[in-house]
């Protein structure tokens, strides 16, 4: 790898369109790809976000799968973690770490890569390439405005708790992908099956929704591994409780062959769902579902510090498996 590292480079990741957008569309990158170092220049009404997340074949992904997946969900999920602060994308730089130097592989890694990219306007600037164990680290930078940024630490009690988007596809996606659960799939069509895998592999960052969320909530984050787990932090972070009621959460169509506890506890427990959490007041949710009607409330924030999934009358819903743990 190490001979052909710099010609890898300028094969697959020295794009021209790549530089020309960032000559063009972003003055705050003075030089990007083809020195030891990227020359940035942040905007001074502005401040930077940066946020970096590693994949690993294996564990955040099936070895089997494609590289265009790889490389679109490797990009996504930073993504994501900009969008759930309401920031507005800004450049990346890429760690990638191969068995060999596949230029097939490469191709298509690239490919998708920059076709992601393109689509946010976001440009590569710099990174690495060394050779073991595929993985894949990206790390992103975006801009808000001062003081503007979402974080976990500010739900109030008597906050709404809503979600931009539908749950449990993903998981669904990753049972297909594993060839495990069959129960849990085998009764959907071939057009919900495909739309489960590619829940998992192509998720969708929610950008242009954190940037308007940004407007009206007092907290927010991505949810990765799982929503239970991840409402846990802003519980956590805020020192609040909350109640979600299972009968207001958005189900995926994907989900259908599952039992309603089933259903929610892969809703609420299943991961990789990338839509975003986010906590307002009473008075700015209805502001904001006018807007933005496929928004979902699920619940609200409560001071007692539990976290309390409820049925329609009212019972607690218990579950053993709260979302995913990179150390259990």
């Amino acid at each position: 790898m190490s001979g052909s590292e710099f010609g890898l480079i300028q094969s697959y990741f020295s794009i021209p369109g790549q530089s020309l957008l960032a000559q063009q569309d972003h003055p705050d990158i003075i030089q990007g790809i083809g020195d030891d170092c990227a020359i940035l220049s942040p905007p001074a009404d502005q401040h930077l976000l940066v946020s970096i997340d590693t994949l690993i074949s294996g564990v955040h992904f099936p070895a089997q799968t494609s590289p265009q997946a790889v490389a679109h969900k490797a990009l996504a999920v930073n993504l994501s973690d900009l969008a759930a602060m309401g920031a507005k994308p800004a450049w990346f730089t890429l760690a990638l770490t191969l068995p060999d130097n596949n230029q097939n592989w490469l191709e298509l890694f690239s490919q998708s890569l920059f076709k992601l990219a393109s689509e946010y306007q976001i440009p590569l600037i710099g990174g690495d390439t060394t050779r073991g164990d595929l993985a894949v680290t990206i790390q992103i930078a975006g801009y808000v405005p001062p003081d503007s940024a979402l974080k976990r630490s500010g739900a109030q009690a008597g906050d709404i708790i809503a979600l931009t988007g539908a749950l449990g596809a993903a998981a669904i996606g990753l049972d297909i992908a594993l060839e495990q659960n069959r129960a849990h799939y085998q009764c959907l069509s071939q057009t919900r099956k495909k739309a489960a895998q590619l829940a998992l592999n192509y998720p969708c960052p929610r950008i242009r929704e954190g940037m308007i969320i940004r407007q009206y909530a007092h907290s927010a984050l991505d949810i990765s591994d799982g929503l239970l787990a991840d409402l846990g932090h802003i519980l956590s972070a805020s020192e609040v409780g909350a109640d979600v009621f299972l009968e207001y959460l958005p189900l995926s169509e994907t989900l259908a062959c599952l039992k309603p506890e089933q259903q929610w506890e892969k809703a609420l427990t299943g991961g990789d769902d990338y839509e975003l959490c986010f906590t307002l007041s009473e008075d700015k949710w209805q502001a904001l579902k006018h807007a933005y009607p496929h928004f979902t409330a699920i619940g609200h924030i409560t001071k007692s510090r539990k976290l309390r999934c409820l049925t329609a009358d009212g019972k607690l819903f218990e579950l053993q498996n709260r979302g995913y743990n990179h150390f259990d």
